[in-house]
């Protein structure tokens, strides 16, 4: 059973645009190239050699100063200094890596975000297959610390990730997670080279170092993976996540988590790994039956295993016209024109290989999955050498936009210029500061958003696309509907917070409970003033629960704040007098 957490939701609102409404497929969907006005300008090339460098790029966004608005990190690959590129909330961005601490030039490959010593700052983990010379050595994977929102520090050897191989310099990205449900990140690597040990799990310990676990039972078939990016993602509901490794010449593993720090090998009973080739990976419920599908990039024949409960799974893609995006790489899922169904696009490998856009055309039954290729229509089909790939908001204006990681050439910047009607969305981050049992920022916690009859599920996502990762937000698209009749969040420790009648078009934080029950005005005290709150919010009908005035009246966190909540605001207040 549930457990449900009886502490009021705090909901900071951070930032909303009004979008008309409309039918849910009215919108028009069109990129553009605003790399040169954002004034990013970065390219990602190695000093040293060897043919699988031209394999690699990636990059990372999130806020590192906590300002509201998504940054960009990218490891240049040692021919120039890295870029942290921190958003100026004007569309544009300044690169700071200079004045950040990020001076130290070395060959990074990947980066993956997440605040692994849970001190609110996001932190960023690197891998790298060098110093700036063209010598590649192990040891050289950095864990740049944020040193609250002015610097980073790498503490990668402290902590004790620093190097993934001890013996070959290795490293093609990583994720992170909490596989064990303690609330703190654990780190997965994953390394090409073929090698005993190249693909490493990390426990965190909680105390700013991790344990380099890999030879935990079920875990032994990691060495022979020759490993493309991973992911954390719980694929049966249990909340803890499995680990999913995407790998080359048929090595891709589907990892079940046991629950008692062990893993179980599933791949042949999940029916996955079914490609000889598979570099790319991306998670998200592509029928909204709430069981999280896998969609993977190949060289030819891209798989969507669609999940059936029990980690098993069918390959969907051929009968969903989702199958061939060139030489792939990079992927994300997102619903890019806000019509309420998910979306693809993914990076090919260059030449006349483009970059490719399928938009969901699945009929609204929940059964059947359909694409379509509109990448040329949308002013999308860019043809360079993409490897990396991240969707973020950057400009926070309700439509996701996509940063592009190229191999040996300019870093790509693609607007999202979604107009018309039917577009509204819902952008919602977490806030876990406050349970000492969640990950932060809510990592691998479930988002679930209700509006006109149907249920949508998200997830916030630690994970790799391809030495790239995305923003940490569930970016759930509306289409023409003006209101979230629920939003519910699944916390990973087993809490639930539930919000009703959530307005549309806007992006929300929701904080994981903390407070005092009854305490609307948060003064500490349940007094007079909080009886006259609890009165205005219940004559409201509880539509105004999404506020953090009067969530802390919904006693039963139904979301609703009516007389099943009065009996016990009653014995609170008397309590208090």
């Amino acid at each position: 059973m549930t457990r449900r957490n009886y502490r009021p939701a705090i909901v900071l609102l951070i930032v909303g645009f009004v979008i008309n409404s409309g039918f849910a497929r009215g919108a028009t969907l069109t990129f553009t190239d605003q790399t040169t006005l954002a004034g990013v300008n970065a390219t990602i090339s190695f000093t040293g050699n060897g043919s699988a460098q031209g394999w690699l790029a990636g990059g990372a966004v999130g806020d590192f100063n906590n300002d509201g608005w998504q940054d960009i990190y990218i490891p240049t690959g040692g021919t120039s200094d890295d870029r942290l590129y921190i958003n100026n909330g004007d569309g544009t961005f300044t690169d700071m890596a200079a004045s950040w601490g990020l001076t130290e030039r070395h060959q990074g490959t990947a980066a993956v975000v997440g605040d692994y010593d849970n001190d609110g700052w996001l932190d960023i983990y690197v891998t790298s297959l060098g110093g700036a010379t063209a010598v590649q050595q192990p040891g050289k994977h950095r864990l740049l610390h944020n040193d609250g929102g002015v610097g980073f520090t790498n503490i990668a050897e402290v902590a004790g990730v620093n190097t993934s191989n001890p013996s070959a310099a290795d490293g093609w990205g990583g994720c992170m997670g909490d596989f064990d449900l303690d609330g703190d990140l654990d780190l997965a690597v994953a390394g090409w080279r073929q090698s005993s040990q190249s693909n490493r799990v990390y426990e965190n310990n909680g105390d700013g170092t991790f344990t380099d676990i890999s030879d935990a039972p079920g875990l032994s078939t990691m060495t022979s993976i020759q490993g493309f990016s991973t992911r954390f993602a719980d694929m049966d509901g249990d909340r803890y996540p499995e680990l999913l490794f995407v790998g080359d010449f048929g090595t891709s593993r589907y990892y079940k988590n046991n629950g008692d720090g062990t893993f179980s090998d599933w791949t042949n009973q999940s029916g996955t790994g079914l490609m000889g080739t598979e570099m790319g990976q991306t998670v998200a419920d592509f029928n909204n039956d709430g069981f999280f599908d896998w969609y993977v990039t190949t060289i030819a024949s891209n798989p969507l295993y669609l999940n059936q409960g029990n980690h098993t799974y069918t390959n969907a893609a051929p009968a969903a016209g989702v199958t061939n995006t060139g030489w792939g790489w990079g992927v994300v899922a997102s619903d890019f024109n806000n019509d309420g169904l998910m979306d693809v696009s993914a990076t090919g490998g260059g030449g006349s290989q483009r970059m490719d856009i399928y938009i969901s055309t699945s009929p609204d039954d929940g059964q059947t999955l359909s694409f379509a290729d509109v990448s040329v229509a949308t002013g999308l089909a860019w043809t360079g050498p993409g490897r990396g790939l991240s969707n973020f908001d950057y400009d926070n204006d309700g439509d996701q936009d996509l940063i592009v990681f190229p191999n040996d050439s300019p870093v790509r910047i693609f607007r999202n210029d979604l107009s018309g009607s039917g577009a509204n969305y819902l952008r919602v981050f977490l806030d876990a500061s406050g349970a000492s049992d969640v990950a932060p920022n809510g990592i691998g916690s479930v988002v679930v958003a209700t509006f006109d009859g149907k249920t949508h599920y998200g997830r916030i996502d630690g994970g790799s696309n391809y030495l790239s990762h995305s923003e940490l937000s569930a970016h759930f698209g509306l289409g023409g509907a003006t209101v979230v009749d629920e939003l519910r969040v699944q916390w990973q420790n087993g809490e639930v917070t539930i919000l009703k009648n959530v307005s549309a078009s806007q992006t929300i934080t929701v904080a994981y409970p903390v407070g005092t029950p009854g305490d609307g005005d948060g003064d500490g005290d349940v007094d007079l003033a909080d009886f006259g709150g609890f009165d205005g919010c219940m004559n409201g009908g509880g539509s105004d629960t999404g506020e953090a005035s009067c969530v802390a009246f919904d006693l039963d966190l139904d979301g609703d704040v009516d007389w099943a909540d009065f009996g016990g605001f009653q014995l609170i207040f008397s309590g208090s007098l």
